[in-house]
């Protein structure tokens, strides 16, 4: 690997680091927030969702014009979005200030993650490329595994630092990338189906809308049928606009490739499995046990640390074993590591169990992401590598965005918002405590289905073949 590629490494690795690092920080302040801003369970959960959302309607669209554009300035300007958007969330007064920084986050994310896997894509020959996949991937794997130290740590001095914390990183990327990235000219003739972006996007928020809102809607409500309704009209005529479209948002030929659409559909299954677990470790340390966020955070890293290691070793394994088997391996690891925390919850049991539950589920996970992304994106030549990035970033925080609001589902189907508020609180009165055996079954169910969504790919990915056939033509 030359200097260039070193320096492509960091840049990337610098973007895709604060990007990762501020999500799985924040979800140990969660509580923190709902005490202090004075806001409820719900608007907790959007501050985390509205972030995710932002990702989810924008990647897609920003790979696909980065393919058109260029993507250093694209790439950049992602670093200054997301200053401002620290610099709004660490400034909130109150609930809906945060979820605008949130927002803004998430746009700055949209500029970061839709390019960054293009630019090494763009960077790398096949031989270095999934040795850069690799740290990549790490990358990620680490944000995630530190996220909630560096979140329990910080929000022990007050949640704000967490935002604080984003903006010297937004600085030093902003100026690092604008001086080393090359920029590879993009094509000029392309052209963006507005039209099919507009409804991708009205059909993703207006489903995570209605799932958020659906524990307290009424089947024969009218918000329930206008919900409902809108979501189905919304994705009927994003599907006729992508079937008739001659530059779709999402291009149906790069799913063509059993094994590529096999891999979107675990990336989905693991992006779920990985961030619901997240969320409802932490909600269970900090409510019904009533931990600290500092000390939540050192009880996870059986979970988060382990990830990273297996992240690490994931190059070594690739030695041994193909990126179909590691894949199949990393989300049968993660499956039964989620189903084991739900029953020894379920049973009582003490922490030993759950910390070798929770080592399970992190090796699964850390070993599952590198062979995953290297499958996707060894699929493409680098005319769509930004579109495919944006695909795959789309597919990671659509299962980011359901796996969160399944935890809320979960939780607010048991448990009223206004008992949740006061577990938080700490606040033992005989009406709450009545409500944490209630709450510890919302958890226990929510272990076992993220442990179900990710065994559920397992025999798509097998069926799919045990070869993977990269277009190797456009590698540079």
């Amino acid at each position: 690997m030359d200097s260039y590629g070193r320096k492509i490494i960091s840049v990337t690795g610098t973007g895709t680091f604060l990007s990762v690092v501020n999500t799985s920080s924040l979800l140990i302040a969660i509580p923190t927030i709902i005490v202090e801003l004075k806001t409820s369970f719900f608007i907790a959960i959007w501050i985390i969702v509205a972030y995710a959302l932002s990702l989810t309607v924008l990647t897609p669209i920003l790979g696909k014009y980065s393919d058109i554009v260029g993507r250093k300035k694209l790439y950049s300007a992602g670093y200054l979005i997301f200053f401002i958007g620290s610099v709004i969330s660490a400034a909130s007064l109150y609930g809906t200030m945060l979820l605008i920084g949130r927002v803004v986050q998430g746009i700055g994310g949209a500029f970061l993650f839709s390019n960054s896997l293009a630019i090494i894509t763009d960077t790398f020959r096949t031989m270095e490329l999934r040795k850069a996949m690799g740290i990549n991937a790490a990358v990620v794997a680490l944000g995630t595994s530190i996220g909630p130290l560096i979140g329990g740590i910080l929000t022990d001095l007050t949640w704000r630092a967490i935002f604080l914390f984003n903006i010297p990183i937004s600085i030093f990327g902003f100026i690092f990338s604008t001086g080393t990235i090359k920029d590879i000219p993009g094509n000029k003739t392309g052209q963006i189906d507005t039209a099919g972006a507009f409804l991708m996007s009205a059909t993703v928020i207006t489903t995570i809308v209605f799932m958020t809102l659906l524990p307290g809607l009424t089947l024969f409500s009218t918000a329930f049928s206008v919900l409902l309704i809108a979501m189905l009209s919304f994705f009927f005529l994003f599907v006729v606009q992508e079937i008739g479209s001659k530059r779709p948002i999402i291009d149906t030929e790069i799913l063509r490739s059993k094994i590529l659409s096999a891999s979107i559909i675990a990336l989905v299954g693991g992006s779920i499995s990985r961030f619901s677990m997240l969320l409802i470790l932490t909600l269970y340390f900090q409510g019904p046990l009533g931990y600290s966020p500092l000390y939540t955070g050192m009880l996870m890293i059986p979970f988060a640390g382990i990830m990273g290691i297996f992240s690490f070793l994931s190059g070594y394994l690739r030695e041994k074993a193909s990126d179909l088997v590691l894949e199949t391996l990393g989300l049968l690891l993660t499956g039964v590591g989620s189903i084991a925390l739900g029953l020894i919850i379920d049973a009582g049991q003490g922490y030993l169990p759950m910390s070798i539950a929770m080592m399970v589920a992190g090796a699964g996970s850390g070993m599952f992401y590198t062979p995953n992304s290297t499958i996707i994106m060894l699929s493409v030549g680098a005319a769509k590598r930004g579109e495919t990035a944006g695909i795959r970033t789309l597919m990671v925080n659509l299962g980011t965005v359901f796996g969160l609001t399944m935890v809320f589902l979960l939780i607010s189907a048991y448990v009223p918002n206004s008992i949740v508020n006061s577990i938080f609180l700490g606040i033992r009165t005989s009406e709450i405590l009545s409500y944490v055996d209630r709450f510890n079954m919302a958890t226990t169910l929510g272990f076992l289905v993220s442990g179900l969504i990710s065994l559920l790919p397992i025999p798509i990915i097998l069926l799919a073949g045990n070869k993977v056939q990269p277009n190797l033509s456009d590698n540079s």
